[in-house]
């Protein structure tokens, strides 16, 4: 159905897109500011909670992260469904995402069900979303909080006359009762969905191929979930002393920060922690117990979990390792070469089987294609042809700025990797795979730096500590979006863009290559913004406790009146070298 007149447009003043982590949180905190906005939220599901609605989750599927550490600062979280070693089960995680959006009354305000096609600027320098099936929104600030697991990668192979079902891994929750009547099925990729996928099927009794390209980023590097049984993992990840072991550029002042990171001795400490804790998970998962397990060892062999080269995540579901051993399941480190008649798919390595049932845990792309083509190039979602030249020098200078800062990661283990390209998955769809260009990983620099306050993008990181950084994200974007803290020169911008980008590659290599990759930096990101804001980021009495101890969300609780308070002092201060009495606060603060 198509609307033409503009009567058929509706107009707000916010549209939030997304009703997951980000989407949520970033209403809430711009309704705090603004209480009178007509805001409204878009998602495509049918409920809320983004990649944890009612229509993805499943009874074995948990979050690879601690209860406590899962929460916003201001809303814990109830403690049900929770695992012996703490980690929170997905209906957990749901529960809590419909309740916040009940108690902060951002219900009415929601459009379930609703997809947005195509975004354009309007001549007014607004933005116009056209819906699928619906009326338009016009708008005149854009909140775009779709995230980073929104878009599925579908891949393309031949198939003549293959007939199995074909699901991504965000349909399995829709899918569990065909699962259930299966014998076989294959799961393709090696990202911390397939491990539940695979742990999943083997724990109902089912056959399973598990497919992990030879040629790509390899498996998930897995962490167990607690630390020889003394120490929940994701409390110690969560501690700032890991995050100084990381190497992130983010966190390279301070002396005990040039000691560990640019002096030998400090270099050989950060090395052999992390070889301990890479062999307390080898150990844990039991690599060499049998052929099948040593095709999910994570390169570089000894210390994969420091490079998290194909991503990091945690054992958090009961009884991963033990399933997985005594389970019937076949690793294959091979990509597919064609599916055909009699359900067969046929391996590149000659191998051929039958299979039921095909569930591609391939990960997401960015889900910026509701962009045209020459809005992604300008707004920095993907490089474009004409500014090429200048960015690499911008590059180039990054480099040595971070082999300088960061030695460690200056040379890779897995010598020089291949680039991304746009490649197409199924239905021509060409990938968005490599960095947004996004200051802060958040606003456009060259919008920015004309004074276009009208739109930002949460969520668009990966991260374990998803909860808090939304959090902080939301109040650093909305408070770019009423003009209460400015962003540096265009310059600035762009040399912090280019540091990043080059950072992430080096740091993470494939996962940096293709995303926002913070890991084991969220700490460090939180506390550049933070800092942006005039909010202080240590949390903590001590400086042994901020090094050592976990970083609970429930600290940082207030900073939204301490960003008030900070503004109302900034404010002041211009009034009082201004010699003019202070005006009266305007309505924001």
């Amino acid at each position: 159905m198509a609307y033409t007149s503009d009567s058929d447009i509706e107009r707000v003043d916010v549209v939030v897109v997304g009703a997951g982590w980000n989407g949520l949180i970033s209403a809430k905190t711009y309704l705090d500011f603004m209480p009178s906005a007509n805001l409204i939220i878009i998602d495509d599901n049918s409920t809320f909670g983004g990649v944890w609605s009612a229509e993805k989750i499943y009874p074995s599927l948990y979050a690879q992260i601690k209860h406590g550490l899962f929460e916003y600062s201001f809303y814990p979280m109830r403690n049900e469904g929770i695992t012996e070693d703490g980690y929170i089960s997905g209906q957990t995680i749901h529960q809590y995402l419909n309740d916040f959006a009940w108690d902060f009354d951002l219900i009415r305000r929601s459009r379930l069900q609703t997809t947005v096609t195509h975004v354009f600027r309007t001549v007014w320098g607004g933005w116009r979303l056209e819906l699928g099936g619906k009326a338009p929104v016009e708008c005149t600030k854009l909140i775009y909080a779709s995230g980073a697991t929104s878009h599925p990668v579908i891949p393309n192979w031949p198939n003549k006359g293959f007939c199995s079902p074909i699901i991504h891994s965000a349909e399995i929750g829709t899918h569990l009762k065909t699962l259930k009547n299966i014998e076989s099925a294959t799961v393709v990729g090696g990202a911390k969905s397939s491990y539940d996928t695979v742990f999943l099927l083997l724990k109902a009794g089912k056959k399973v191929d598990w497919i992990i390209r030879e040629d790509g980023s390899g498996p998930l590097a897995i962490m167990p979930p607690t630390l020889l049984g003394m120490a929940n993992t994701m409390d110690v990840v969560t501690t700032r002393f890991v995050a100084l072991m990381g190497c992130s550029i983010m966190n390279t002042d301070g002396s005990i920060q040039n000691f560990i990171q640019r002096t030998y001795l400090g270099q050989v400490i950060a090395w052999l922690f992390w070889i301990l804790v890479n062999w307390i998970a080898e150990r844990h998962a039991g690599y060499s117990k049998s052929e099948n397990a040593k095709k999910l060892r994570p390169g570089p062999h000894g210390n994969g979990i420091f490079w998290a080269n194909a991503g990091l995540g945690a054992a958090s579901v009961p009884l991963f390792w033990k399933t997985f051993h005594e389970g019937n399941c076949t690793v294959h480190r091979t990509d597919i070469q064609s599916l055909g008649d009699g359900n067969t798919v046929t391996l590149k390595d000659g191998t051929c089987y039958q299979t039921d049932y095909m569930v591609l845990c391939t990960g997401f792309d960015k889900s910026f294609h509701v962009f045209s083509e020459q809005m992604q190039e300008d707004y920095g979602f993907i490089a474009s042809p004409a500014e090429r030249a200048r960015w690499s020098k911008l590059d180039l200078d990054a480099g040595k700025t971070v082999d300088d800062l960061l030695p460690a990661i200056k040379t890779s283990p897995f010598g020089l990797s291949k680039s991304f390209t746009r490649e197409e998955t199924a239905g021509g769809r060409k990938l968005l795979h490599g960095p947004s260009r996004h200051y802060r990983r958040l606003v456009v620099p060259s919008l920015a730096a004309q004074g276009d306050r009208s739109v930002f993008f949460p969520g668009f990181i990966h991260t374990i500590y998803t909860p808090m950084v939304s959090e902080v994200q939301a109040l650093w974007g909305v408070a770019f979006l009423l003009g209460l803290h400015d962003t540096p020169s265009l310059e600035e911008m762009e040399r912090e863009v280019a540091e990043w980008t080059v950072w992430s590659r080096k740091r993470y290599v494939s996962q940096g290559k293709k995303h926002a990759y913070a890991i084991y930096d969220f700490l460090p990101y939180i506390d550049t913004l933070l800092r942006d804001l005039g909010v202080n980021p240590q949390r903590k009495k001590s400086y042994l406790a901020s090094l050592f101890s976990p970083a609970y969300p429930r600290e940082y609780r207030g900073i939204a009146d301490e960003f008030r308070r900070a503004v109302a002092k900034e404010r002041s201060l211009i009034s009082t070298a201004r010699g003019t009495p202070e005006t009266a606060t305007p309505e924001p603060i």
